[in-house]
């Protein structure tokens, strides 16, 4: 019996770099989330608790693009979506405001080929310099962040009722800590 799948046409045929690659990220992102470096990270944004929400949402999303340059954007959702969660608790936000914007900005990988898998296969096709395509990546992520930031603060305030704190939000805040 011949098999339908021979192991010299898998290794020709399946993209293994790409599988690795979305496979590290999720590895990542249980590394993080077990190591308590998602804990730290969320110590770390703390001093964003005295900035005013317009000037928070812009700096987490330019933590969050370059986090998502080093890492996959699926590590660095899961990492950070907990943590912008309690950030909008103690900021008295809505969740949704900080943490829609965090998940659009993980979408900004724009400038190194480790940051996305399309962005290994554009690399890999020998057309394309590293300093291309950070100078390139660096002016898209800057826009992006200008653009996120404009949205967030203007069409998805009113659409998602960003302007108000959620009952369900309050409860949360009223919770105690967990041990």
């Amino acid at each position: 019996m011949q098999p339908l799948l021979t192991w010299r046409k898998a290794q020709e045929t399946v993209p293994w770099n790409i599988i690795l690659l979305l496979g590290g990220g999720f590895a990542m992102a249980k590394g993080c989330e077990e190591s308590g470096l998602s804990v730290w990270i969320g110590g770390c944004l703390h001093p964003l608790e005295g900035v005013p929400p317009l000037v928070a949402v812009i700096l987490v999303t330019i933590v969050i693009v370059l986090f998502t340059e080093f890492a996959s954007n699926t590590a660095a959702i899961i990492i950070f979506l907990p943590v912008l969660a309690e950030l909008a608790v103690h900021l008295k936000v809505n969740p949704l405001y900080l943490m829609v914007a965090g998940t659009i900005g993980c979408s900004y990988t724009f400038m190194l080929p480790v940051s996305t898998p399309p962005n290994s296969i554009a690399f890999s096709s020998g057309h394309l310099m590293i300093k291309d395509m950070a100078r390139t990546g660096l002016l898209m992520n800057v826009m992006g962040v200008l653009l996120l930031s404009l949205a967030m603060n203007t069409w998805a305030k009113s659409i998602f009722q960003l302007g108000t704190f959620p009952a369900w939000a309050s409860i949360h805040a009223e919770m105690p800590p967990h041990p």
